[in-house]
């Protein structure tokens, strides 16, 4: 299925993947230098959560207007939806503990543009572009969290790209946590349906990494002191968590 939502990587190539930065440049700025940019079968994917730091030094803006400019030229990078992205598109305030971080976001724009318009809509517009899965011939699907328990047959996931930012489903795909909302069987149900053997995803913090059987949950910057990324041979397959954890490697903190 060719989806512009979807993006699938051949059998060639590497790709890195890296999750949830929240406004954290240094790191970010880490992870482009281990990208060959130039090679096109070397791709990089943001599992989403570019934005809204709980820090004072908010590197949002600079990560997000870089990013537009690389994923406008360069085909090999792959920034996903993340729920915080997700909040400017359908206009709903994101809270951490009694911090309004959408607010904060635009309040930002404010300070380091002078303005909000029209560089908040441009931002939007640039979230409203994003991919929300990633799929490898090697075994892989990434998405910033997940799975949704209402997806029963292939069907119901292609519902996602004929729906709005409002859908059930995609929501679940953007909020879920592992334990609270989906167990590891259901990761194993929605495997077999998208035929691919390990999910990668991000969203709920963890030291590095967590093995949720066939999920691997990746901290790759926010509030981990061992921060974790998957570099992947993409002509390798991938058959089961313990090949797949031959690939994770780490960046050095702060």
């Amino acid at each position: 299925m060719s989806n512009e939502k979807f993006v699938q990587l051949p059998a060639k190539g590497r790709l890195l993947v890296v999750t949830d930065l929240h406004g954290n440049l240094e790191d970010y700025e880490k992870y482009i230098e281990l990208w060959d940019c130039d090679d096109p079968d070397c791709h990089l994917v943001f599992v989403g959560d570019f934005i809204h730091s709980t820090d004072d030094n908010d590197g949002s803006i600079e990560i997000i207007e870089d990013a537009i400019d690389k994923y406008n030229k360069y085909p090999n990078f792959h920034p996903l939806l993340g729920n915080h992205e997700w909040s400017h598109i359908v206009k709903s305030p994101v809270f951490k503990g009694h911090s309004n971080q959408t607010q904060e976001f635009e309040d930002l724009i404010k300070v380091k543009k002078g303005r909000l318009e029209p560089y908040l809509s441009n931002y939007v517009k640039f979230f409203k572009s994003m991919p929300f899965f990633v799929k490898t011939e090697n075994g892989l699907f990434i998405s910033h969290t997940g799975p949704s328990t209402s997806i029963y047959n292939i069907k119901d996931f292609n519902k996602i790209f004929n729906n709005d930012y409002n859908y059930n489903v995609l929501h679940d795909f953007l909020w879920n946590r592992y334990g609270d909302d989906y167990t590891e069987d259901d990761v194993d149900n929605f495997l077999k349906i998208i035929d691919c053997n390990c999910m990668v995803v991000g969203h709920t913090v963890v030291d590095g990494y967590f093995i949720y059987g066939n999920q691997v949950i990746l901290s790759s910057s926010f509030c981990s002191i061992d921060k974790a990324y998957l570099d992947i041979d993409l002509s390798v397959r991938i058959n089961n968590m313990l090949e797949l954890m031959n690939n994770i490697k780490f960046i050095e903190g702060d």
